[in-house]
């Protein structure tokens, strides 16, 4: 089998000089498959191209595509993907970053899996057995965990734990040569999430194999600061063009909202009372979203007779308590170590709200408005 092993550079000359001799070695122990190496790199100032285009005239399985300048890590996936489907012939196809966060010795770890007839492999962090470095920061580890958890529900794909990770093995017949990788929605960081969806769809048999994701040896990150937003923007744009459910959901809430706090002013101007007020707008805004989900957002789904209606809103009244004290919760937690600031308090606070919104549409999906024969 034919394997070429992708890498995205970028002011990485430490780096690549450590890493081509050590994957050289790697490929030495494992004389079944053919193993090439294709870096990308972003036009690096510090010679990383000239370094890597020395190193392929020692060892011939070693390649450099040159980019005219850094457009970041999905578009230097893409070109890599483009150039290795119209020039090199592979059966499989690894993603790896060259600042050894990823360890070269488990590469064959992956490429075994695709041998066991697997087509998409993941070098999963948050599968049993996997880690991510203990010292990444608090909002970084949350921000992590809580992207794959909400990519796991928008997406309705359960039996994943990475959507994110940066080290896989994809099978390239059938799979990879079916992707119009012009089409990706996104040339940063999230890239990973909408191939990963693709190969979904394509009917890819997936395996996750459990990493240790090591911190950055050296070298400039090809992380963009707007990671976060981005994979926000691709999860939610596959998921409309999937279902219109989850949006109808969304605006939904938008209109909860709105009646919930209108009905706060009017209850805390007639009653006198703000404590009484917020639970009474409460419970009114849970009823019209109850009612509007039951007939509109779930329409297809759409609960029956005044038994199963009052029984499945005591769930939904129940169910949508829990995400409101795990973000005060979350709120308070942040303050207490961090400082209650503008900053921290927010963050924790959104943190919360995408929490919520990650758990009530599951459970309303899943339990409350679940799929079954009328």
């Amino acid at each position: 089998m034919k394997v070429v092993i992708i890498i995205p550079t970028y002011n990485e000359a430490e780096n690549v000089q450590k890493l081509i001799p050590v994957l050289e070695t790697e490929f030495a122990k494992h004389t079944s498959h053919e193993f090439h190496v294709l870096f990308v790199d972003g036009n690096s100032p510090d010679h990383t191209g000239e370094i890597i285009r020395t190193a392929g005239y020692k060892n011939a399985n070693v390649h450099l595509l040159t980019e005219q300048k850094k457009a970041g890590l999905g578009a230097a996936y893409i070109s890599g993907f483009s150039y290795v489907l119209k020039n090199m012939n592979a059966d499989a196809i690894v993603e790896m970053d060259a600042d050894f966060q990823h360890s070269p010795q488990d590469i064959i770890r992956l490429v075994t899996e695709i041998d066991n007839d697997y087509d998409y492999v993941i070098g999963s962090r948050f599968t049993k057995g996997g880690s991510i470095p203990g010292n990444w920061a608090f909002y970084r580890k949350v921000l992590s965990r809580g992207g794959n958890l909400f990519s796991k529900v928008v997406l309705n794909i359960y039996n994943l734990h990475d959507f994110t990770s940066g080290f896989k093995a994809s099978r390239v017949k059938g799979f990879v040569d079916r992707i119009d990788f012009s089409a990706l929605l996104s040339g940063g960081f999230a890239y990973k999430i909408d191939l990963l969806y693709k190969m979904h769809k394509l009917g890819a048999k997936f395996k996750e194999v459990p990493i240790v994701f090591g911190l950055r040896d050296r070298g400039d990150s090809k992380m963009e600061k707007s990671n976060f937003f981005d994979s926000l923007k691709v999860v939610l744009t596959i998921r409309f063009r999937e279902s219109k459910s989850f949006f109808k959901f969304l605006t939904v809430g938008a209109i909860g909202l709105v009646v919930d706090t209108t009905s706060f002013n009017i209850f805390r101007l007639v009653l006198a009372r703000s404590s009484l007020a917020a639970l009474l707008s409460g419970l009114i805004g849970l009823l019209t979203t109850f009612i509007l989900n039951n007939f509109w957002s779930f329409g297809e789904r759409k609960l029956e007779g005044f038994s199963k209606n009052a029984l499945s809103f005591v769930l939904y009244l129940l169910s949508s308590l829990v995400p409101i004290f795990v973000r005060s919760k979350l709120v308070y937690f942040a303050g207490s170590r961090f400082g209650d600031t503008f900053l921290i308090s927010n963050t924790a606070f959104f943190v919360g709200i995408a929490f919520g919104l990650v758990w009530n549409y599951a459970i309303y999906s899943r339990i409350i408005w679940r799929k079954v024969s009328h």
